[in-house]
């Protein structure tokens, strides 16, 4: 989770002008806005795992949906034509699908030893 949150983060920058050295992306600011929201999300999402919360499972796939349902809206939007399409944003948006299905995955798969740990 947080390395997916960082590739958000690394996104927004990208989408809100900023060049990191050989990477950029057209300016598209409500881009960078989601991203932005989505990134906070997962790390809200994966700080909650350290804590000793009864709630930590919920709020991690919390997050994680938070974070699909932009990755969906980016989808969306840029197949409707509502902004410059590039390859590398294409395969971001793969990346982040992948991460973030890996995190459900584990999420669902760990389940029972997060129960565990609380008890």
């Amino acid at each position: 989770m947080i390395a997916n949150a960082a590739l958000f983060f690394f996104g927004a920058l990208q989408h809100a002008g900023i060049v990191l050295g050989p990477f950029h992306e057209p300016l598209i600011i409500p881009a960078a806005s989601v991203e932005t929201v989505c990134g906070l999300s997962l790390l809200w999402g994966a700080t909650a795992l350290f804590r000793d919360l009864k709630t930590q499972w919920r709020a991690a796939l919390i997050a994680n949906f938070v974070a699909l349902g932009g990755v969906l809206l980016g989808i969306i939007a840029l197949a409707a034509g509502r902004g410059p399409r590039t390859a590398s944003n294409d395969l971001y948006h793969r990346i982040m699908l992948l991460l973030i299905g890996a995190s459900v995955l584990i999420l669902l798969l760990g389940r029972s030893r997060i129960n565990r740990r609380l008890r």
